[in-house]
């Protein structure tokens, strides 16, 4: 039996929604995936599923209702109305499983008549008169009884957090209500709670028995050694019950990104008798499965328990994990996870069980980028909260931003720290924003520093330039690739002004992004002082850009110089400025089309190269690029190539001013 439909009215946060379960073609269940953020109404919609469980199991099994003092069966939800949306009369979830089993829990003034009126697919039994609070399920003892006998059903929630090995018993207390557990099997009880905490206990007493019956004993006569007194007399089922094992050893090898196996130590060792062990070299990695990181053991006890349950069930299960049938709800399934198993392993071990229903709920966009990975864009879909919207595939393109910006953040940050830490003198050292920046500076250096005019300004300025290129097949003979930007920039300044050093750091970075701004500049100097000989500035405003004050450093130039033109393969390309179009991305004198059409008006002096897409044609010829690249314009610039040989970078000596004020700031 699976979920086929869920529908939620004005149960808390969950105005209007309803969500039909995806399928493959194979009839087997996709994973689905709930996003939003606190408050939106995920553990809400998953309340109410965990609630039917217990409702339909309550039907044939004597150990899953809950009693109060009046001895009377407590719900695992309360009915109450102040969890109807504020402004309604009323609320309903309304589940529908496969096998024509229905659940419904209302709230409020809605007839039954109403109620069917509201549903797309009304249910297949049902009438609750003139009651206001109403708990209903279609389900019989009998197929209660099958169902749950047949399948998993688990719900592991938020407080499903492990006892770390440290602490002590008396501060991890947990009711029966909490861990609930009957031994007999097949007795009118329910053998497998469907609430899942603290179960490292009874998982590796679980997994002590897997080991034992795996085994086989040896005896020795005449003959030689033989194996024998196998698990009812066939050496078949021996065999069988290894593959068990080697199930569950497979999901702790995927957990540990190595392959391990189970061993069991002497009885009279101290220690734990049970541990783990690498399969290549018989290495010990952890004399106990509670010494695991929480992580580690949180990941286990999940995937190991949809094992247990099925393996209790039929013990075939347990060795054919494509053939577990059931339902599985995880409330916050990234809780206590790196980032690396959240993408990496997470997924993989979701895949273990392709006829096991999952219904996640996450914060993670690395999750989603690992399921991704795993499944394809159509091989599990993703819910927005409270709306209850599909995300189509385009979003995913927002996480892998997300993911590659971190991941090249953290490269770019050990490459600057390389570069700070193999320096063999306290020279002070400035880092751009871009590539392009630290050439412009450069070339200003090598014009204005042999001014007699500026000897003063220039006399004892001592610094290194971080110089580094872009990423990218043009540059990869370069020694050092990087693209930093305005927000890796401050991730890196902040990094580095944590670390004592006697070397200053001065970071600069254009005045043309708000967030920058904020990080990057102090109210009250010139630049920011961060602690630990770390400095930032932003470019301060030249004199013929005070009315138009969002800069970028090649504002440093006149709008003529900007627009130097050069000829590269017989083509006229330059830089373009915004202001040369209208709102509409065109320049009608010239006949030319700006395709970034966000950057252009008649008060936008934002810089049109031709990098990263930006395209400048002409009408005549939409396949020609005129944008010459900014990299082109700075390196041509350094160089002194005509006709880039000539510029006036007065512009920059207040620039110099705020860097030799800091070069002549004690270290602290």
């Amino acid at each position: 039996m699976y979920l086929k439909k869920m529908v939620y009215k004005n149960v808390g946060p969950l105005k209007e929604v309803s969500i039909n379960m995806p399928f493959n073609d194979d009839e087997s269940p996709k994973p689905i995936i709930l996003v939003g953020e606190n408050g939106s109404g995920k553990s809400t919609l998953l309340s109410n599923i965990v609630d039917s469980f217990y409702e339909m199991a309550g039907n044939a099994f004597t150990n899953v209702r809950k009693s109060d003092a009046r001895n009377a069966y407590q719900y695992y939800k309360v009915i109450s109305p102040t969890q109807i949306t504020f402004g309604s009369q009323y609320l309903y979830s309304y589940i529908q499983y496969s096998d024509s089993v229905d659940y419904i829990f209302k709230c409020g003034k809605l007839s039954f008549e109403e109620f069917k009126e509201k549903c797309e697919q009304p249910p297949f039994f049902g009438s609750w008169g003139n009651k206001d609070n109403v708990k209903l399920t279609s389900i019989t003892k009998e197929k209660a009884e099958k169902t749950f006998s047949e399948s998993v059903f688990a719900y592991f929630g938020p407080n499903r957090y492990e006892k770390p090995n440290w602490m002590g018993e008396k501060y991890y207390d947990l009711s029966d209500y909490e861990h609930p557990y009957t031994t007999p099997h097949y007795n009118g009880t329910l053998d497998n709670p469907i609430s899942v905490n603290n179960v490292t206990a009874t998982n590796l007493q679980w997994l002590l028995d897997l080991i034992v019956d795996s085994r086989a004993d040896i005896y020795y006569d005449s003959e030689g050694f033989h194996l024998t007194h196998f698990p009812s007399g066939n050496i078949n089922n021996y065999i069988a019950l290894g593959d068990c094992r080697k199930q569950i050893e497979r999901i702790m090898s995927q957990i540990m990104k190595q392959e391990v196996y189970f061993d069991l130590n002497v009885r009279n060792n101290s220690g734990s008798r049970f541990n783990i062990k690498k399969v290549s070299n018989n290495e010990l990695i952890t004399p106990q499965l509670d010494a695991l990181s929480t992580g580690e053991i949180a990941l286990f006890n999940m995937f190991s328990t949809i094992v247990k349950y099925a393996d209790k069930l039929e013990i075939n299960n347990s060795i054919h994990l494509e053939n577990i049938t059931g339902i599985v709800i995880i409330d916050e399934i990234e809780l206590h996870l790196h980032g690396s198993m959240q993408k990496e392993v997470l997924p993989k071990l979701i895949k273990l069980f392709p006829k096991v229903q999952f219904v996640i709920t996450t914060h993670s966009p690395l999750f989603l980028l690992g399921m991704k990975n795993e499944f394809d864009d159509d091989g599990f879909e993703i819910y927005q909260l409270p709306t209850g919207t599909q995300i189509t595939a385009e979003s995913f393109s927002e996480f892998q931003r997300a993911f590659d910006y971190m991941t090249e953040t953290q490269h770019y940050q050990k490459e600057v720290q390389k570069t700070i830490q193999d320096a063999t003198n306290t020279k002070p050292l400035i880092i751009t924003e871009g590539s392009t920046d630290w050439r412009h500076i450069k070339a200003a250096y090598n014009a204005l520093s042999f001014k007699s005019e500026n000897e003063s300004l220039f006399s004892d300025m001592d610094f290194e330039l971080y110089e580094y290129d872009p990423t990218g097949d043009k540059y990869k003979d370069s020694p050092l690739q990087m693209e930093m930007g305005w927000s890796t920039l401050c991730t890196i300044c902040e990094s580095l002004s944590k670390i004592k050093r006697n070397q200053k750091i001065i970071f600069i970075a254009d005045d043309d992004e708000p967030n920058a701004t904020k990080k990057l500049k102090s109210s009250t100097n010139r630049y920011k002082n961060w602690g630990n000989n770390v400095y930032s500035i932003l470019l301060p405003i030249p004199q013929h850009r005070t009315e138009t004050p969002l800069i970028s450093i090649e504002h440093y130039y006149t709008d003529d110089e900007i627009k130097t033109e050069v000829s590269i393969g017989g083509i006229s390309r330059r830089l373009f400025m915004g202001n040369e179009f209208d709102k509409r991305g065109i320049n009608s004198i010239h006949c030319l089309n700006c395709d970034r059409k966000e950057k252009c008006g008649k008060d936008k002096i934002n810089i049109i190269d031709g990098t990263s897409g930006e395209r400048i044609t002409h009408f005549d010829n939409a396949d020609v690029n005129l944008a010459l690249p900014k990299m082109e314009f700075a390196q041509r610039i350094l160089n002194k190539e005509p006709p880039f040989d000539n510029f006036n970078f007065d512009s920059f000596i207040e620039l110099f001013e705020i860097i030799k004020e800091i070069l002549e700031l004690p270290l602290v």
